[in-house]
């Protein structure tokens, strides 16, 4: 099944929550909205669930335009769906309840084995028989991808599945929902705010500002190349300098950048701190960017260090795993070369 929204805009008391929003989704994609707090995104799910109908716009399944059809066909369509909810809703019964409910309110009889192999493929196996009220946060949310996968949707739809959940269980929950998309090759619309989120799990990504697409594209086109400075800031993009183009230069204060794509005029240069080596000694490579600094500041992160390097007056921060960090002695106040490819240098406006 696939899914477009194309000039959807509604508003709250007065207040615009969305404006002229496009978005589609096609069949088998894994679709991630991603944006802050408050701009929008459960609306735009509801909308594209037919749960809630837009001010102006269409919510088109197939091709067919169901913004402002009738409940009966509406309810029709929705059937097709299922969504999941950041904080899923428990009946007071059984697991096995729970999971067998979807397919009553569906008019089907439950069926027994279907409702365990699907507990299974969550991974509640023999968790039928326990009270819902009793799981952890984890487990309901599992529990709450079991209701959903049931029904066999067409399009799964999920308002921030992880952010209830704690993080020790967040990746095996990524994972659940990777196994799930390819095994059942459904279309997937998920909205977070996490960039970790996103990057493990879409296929395409679209970055929501204001109730606005600031940003849309495949993950990396939208993690690699922001559209503006206010995408690369949301995104945690760390090296986000100023710059002025010159054809296939950047000045970034008193630095000289090479890049691939010609510029001109004023804009930014954004610069992925994966990308950036650090090293202790001047050597020639591939990379024709390379420059003489010191360390300012040093970030412990879950698999590394994240390293700031004061390059005559420039900050550039590059990951380095921890391995490297013992092997070069590197430290707050040591000099330091910075090297990144002219082909990770990305430039906008």
């Amino acid at each position: 099944m696939k899914l477009s929204l194309a000039g959807v805009g509604k508003s709250w008391a007065g207040r615009t929550v969305i404006s002229g929003l496009d978005l589609e989704v096609g069949e088998g994609q894994f679709c991630v909205v991603i944006g802050p707090t408050g701009c929008g995104k459960t609306t735009l799910l509801r909308i594209a669930d037919l749960l809630l109908r837009p001010d102006a716009g269409r919510v088109m399944l197939d091709g067919r335009d169901l913004a402002r059809s009738g409940e009966r066909e509406r309810t029709k369509a929705r059937r097709r769906m299922a969504m999941v909810f950041q904080r899923p809703w428990m009946l007071s019964g059984s697991v096995r309840a729970n999971a067998g409910f979807a397919l009553e309110v569906r008019g089907r009889r439950s069926d027994g084995a279907l409702v365990e192999s699907t507990l299974e493929s969550v991974g509640l196996a023999g968790f039928g028989g326990r009270t819902a009220s009793t799981l952890s946060g984890g487990e309901m949310q599992k529990l709450a991808l079991a209701r959903a996968m049931i029904t066999k949707p067409e399009i799964l739809i999920l308002d921030e599945p992880l952010s209830s959940v704690d993080q020790s269980i967040r990746p095996e929950l990524r994972s659940l929902l990777r196994s799930l998309h390819r095994s059942e090759g459904m279309s997937v619309l998920m909205a977070t705010h996490d960039v970790t989120d996103a990057l493990a799990l879409a296929t395409s990504a679209v970055v929501i500002l204001d109730g606005l697409v600031a940003q849309s594209g495949s993950v990396e086109e939208v993690f690699l190349k922001p559209a503006n400075r206010f995408v690369a800031s949301f995104l945690g993009i760390r090296n986000v300098l100023p710059a002025a183009f010159e054809g296939s230069t950047a000045k970034a204060g008193d630095l000289i950048v090479a890049m691939l794509e010609p510029a001109s005029g004023r804009g930014f240069i954004a610069i992925q701190p994966e990308s950036v080596t650090v090293s202790t000694d001047h050597f020639e490579s591939s990379q024709r960017n390379s420059f003489r600094g010191r360390i300012s500041a040093m970030e412990r992160q879950a698999f590394g260090w994240l390293v700031e390097v004061d390059c005559a007056g420039t900050s550039i921060a590059s990951t380095v795993t921890v391995e490297s960090v013992e092997r070069l002695g590197l430290e707050p106040g040591r000099e330091v070369f910075v090297s990144f490819k002219a082909s990770s240098v990305h430039a906008f406006r």
